[in-house]
C-alpha cells in the first residue's frame, strides 16, 4: 500500500511541477483552481486505489466488479466536481476542465499500471 501512495505521489509530483512550469515558460495559463484539481483527483485515486488493493488481496475473486465500480464512482465524482468548478467561474472553464482531464488519464494510467504489475496472478501480460 505504501508503494501505491508512493506512485501516485509521484504522478501528483509531475503534474504539479509540469503545470507550473508550463506556466512559467509560458505556454499556457495556469487555471485558478489548478492546485485543487490535482489534489481533488489524487485523493479520489488514493482512496479507491487503496480498497482496490486491499479487495485484491482478501476477494480476488470480485476485484473486477469492484474496479468497474471504482471507475463509476470515480467519474460520478469527477462530474460533479468539474461541474462545481464550471459553475464557480464558467470564464476559466475550458482549461480546468482540460487539466482535469489530463490529470484524470495519468492517474487512471499509474493505477492500472500498478494494479498490473502488482498483480501476483499474470502470466506474461
Amino acid at each position: 500500500m505504501v508503494r501505491y501512495a508512493l506512485v501516485m505521489l509521484g504522478v501528483l509530483g509531475v503534474l504539479m511541477g509540469t503545470t507550473r512550469f508550463g506556466s512559467v515558460q509560458a505556454w499556457w495559463s495556469l487555471p485558478p483552481l489548478w492546485v485543487q484539481v490535482l489534489i481533488f483527483l489524487f485523493l479520489i485515486h488514493l482512496i479507491i486505489g487503496f480498497n482496490l488493493v486491499r479487495i485484491r488481496k482478501k476477494q480476488p475473486q470480485m476485484f473486477t466488479q469492484f474496479y468497474l465500480l471504482s471507475i463509476a464512482l470515480k467519474m460520478v465524482a469527477g462530474l460533479a466536481f468539474i461541474f462545481f468548478l464550471v459553475w464557480d467561474n464558467p470564464a476559466e472553464a475550458g482549461p480546468t476542465a482540460a487539466l482535469f482531464m489530463v490529470a484524470y488519464v495519468l492517474f487512471t494510467l499509474a493505477e492500472v499500471v500498478y494494479l498490473l504489475r502488482a498483480s501476483p496472478d499474470r502470466h506474461n501480460l
